[in-house]
């Protein structure tokens, strides 16, 4: 059908902006505040969709192949979920943040505790980078996250806001239900078919993103118009941040390859802060929530820089 095919089309011309409509999205996102309110209870549902569709850009082989040798997923997972908590979480108890913004340091603690986001994989296929590896990496540590979450929520801020078993039942659902799902599609419709899709399915990994844009820039011209300053130190102090992990990622696996590096490092510092703040935010202070917005351009921009890096590295592969 025309229609069909011209939707197809557009969600194809879409999916090759990649990078570009991502960074786009964030600033749509400021620019339709009304939406936010509507789109905020969805944020859940967009989430499984972007896992979702994770799961159909990832190569089944690919996939297995880092199953049956998960030794370099495990010691990734171990240094996103073990390694960098504990040492970002030290430097931010020693800096004095906790005296001077008390809520600022549980915000920035939660998120180096929580597991990474879910659309990572997704970004790691508008990237063009390894999606197999980003998925495996992301499902070891989400395996991971309801132990280490805990601990060093218990470590640095001496209470815990998430209980364990709910926490795993959560990441449970999301990544059984979202791969039960991929599987049933890939079934159905066979794994060429899906190939010949990838450019539509980053399309709508673009649009997902955008919703999750909307509902995160909730909020943020009226912080800004507030006090201006201060919304310009944190957004620099959160690139900074950002970019720390990233480059430190890269260096510390740097034996394992460029291209593998930096899907650590975009698993290290790309958190599913999310997640707390549906879990917790309710007793957090308009601050956090403040944060949780300002941490989105990191996310949403960073990809576009480093995607010809990305690109290089997966000609090389």
């Amino acid at each position: 059908m025309p229609i069909l095919k011209g939707l197809n089309a557009a969600l194809a011309w879409l999916g090759r902006q990649g990078t570009r409509a991502l960074a786009a999205s964030i600033f749509l996102g400021l620019a339709v505040p009304p939406l936010a309110a509507y789109v905020k209870p969805h944020i859940g549902e967009t989430v499984f969709v972007l896992l979702l569709f994770s799961y159909l850009r990832t190569d089944p082989t690919a996939f297995g192949r880092y199953l049956k040798a998960p030794g370099l997923t495990i010691v990734a997972a171990l240094w996103v979920m073990v390694a960098v908590p504990l040492l970002f979480g030290a430097a931010y108890a020693l800096s004095g943040i906790r005296e001077a913004w008390p809520a600022l340091y549980t915000i920035m603690i939660l998120q180096m505790a929580i597991t990474p986001i879910t659309s990572s994989a997704a970004f790691a296929a508008l990237m063009g980078l390894d999606v197999a590896f980003s998925l495996v990496t992301l499902i070891v540590s989400n395996a991971l996250s309801p132990i280490t979450t805990v601990a060093f929520s218990y470590l640095f801020l001496g209470t815990s806001l998430f209980s364990p078993i709910e926490l795993g039942i959560k990441l449970f659902f999301f990544f059984a239900a979202s791969g039960a799902i991929a599987y049933a599609i890939r079934r159905v419709a066979g794994q060429e078919w899906i190939e010949r899709q990838n450019e539509p399915i980053d399309g709508l990994n673009v649009i997902a993103v955008f919703i999750f844009a909307i509902a995160a820039m909730d909020g943020v011209p009226r912080h800004v118009m507030a006090d201006p300053l201060f919304a310009v130190e944190l957004l620099v102090l959160i690139f900074v941040l950002t970019c720390a992990l990233i480059g430190l990622s890269v260096l510390v696996f740097l034996r394992a390859g460029l291209d593998r590096g930096l899907v650590i490092g975009l698993l290290a510092a790309f958190r599913n802060i999310g997640v707390v703040m549906a879990a917790v935010g309710t007793s957090l202070p308009d601050l956090a929530w403040f944060y949780f917005a300002m941490v989105q351009f990191p996310i949403f921009l960073l990809p576009a820089v480093l995607r010809p890096l990305a690109r290089r590295l997966a000609a090389n592969r």
